[in-house]
């Protein structure tokens, strides 16, 4: 499943949507190849296996039962996706990456995270999307610690929308490796109520964030979804 979307049109459009949502001097790091998407992946599956996953138990009970079902989803990919763009900044520091391979990478995790923010934090039958909560939480987090900005007076990379979101990437080791912590403490110690203070904030309050997650889903949802045609040989 690693080649979808690696086609080019594929690629062309999420440049486009990318531009449209993206800063000029940020969107200088973007790209569209599938190098950097399949190292996010990666390592968010291997964190799957690190620090308190879902068999983890606190007082005796598992993250289903301390969190209920739906949360403890967000939970665990939230920590996935979290951990894997800190891993990417350790790696760094053992020499397998340069600093501007980690840029685009986390530039592309944030883009990644458009697309699921742009999908809705519910399905039309109230069941929590755990992905795009997960996107939310990372992406409203990283503005309210400065290593995202929305610049309203600024045009986007495309130079037709205006407002854009600028990613600062000194800020982004320090914000990262703060929601790392506050998640694995949060399922370490199994703390509902933080853990349901945190999709409070990004997920379901009227805030200002809110409208920022209204214009990533609109311009992100202007492009046409990919239609797949698969065949089997026998």
């Amino acid at each position: 499943m690693t080649n979808l979307y690696t086609d080019a049109d594929s690629q062309a459009q999420l440049g486009k949507q990318m531009s449209s949502l993206f800063c000029k001097a940020t969107n200088a790091s973007a790209t569209t190849g599938g190098k950097e998407s399949l190292i996010s992946s990666l390592l968010h599956e291997a964190a799957h296996n690190l620090g308190p996953s879902h068999e983890y138990k606190v007082n005796g009970k598992v993250d289903n039962v301390a969190f209920g079902g739906p949360l403890a989803s967000t939970l665990e990919e939230l920590k996935a996706q979290t951990s894997s763009m800190f891993l990417t900044e350790w790696l760094m520091g053992k020499g397998v990456f340069t600093q501007d391979e980690v840029d685009q990478i986390q530039l592309r995790d944030v883009a990644w995270g458009f697309g699921h923010i742009s999908r809705g934090m519910y399905t039309a039958e109230g069941t929590p999307r755990n992905y795009s909560q997960l996107a939310a939480i990372q992406l409203g987090s990283f503005m309210k610690d400065g290593a995202i900005a929305w610049k309203s007076d600024e045009m986007a990379a495309n130079g037709s929308d205006a407002g854009c979101l600028e990613i600062d990437f000194r800020k982004m080791p320090a914000a990262i490796q703060s929601l790392e912590t506050a998640v694995l403490k949060i399922k370490a110690t199994a703390d509902k109520p933080a853990a349901e203070k945190l999709k409070a904030e990004f997920v379901d309050d009227r805030n200002e964030f809110a409208k920022i997650k209204n214009i990533v889903t609109e311009r992100w949802l202007r492009a046409p979804k990919a239609t797949f045609v698969y065949s089997l040989k026998f």
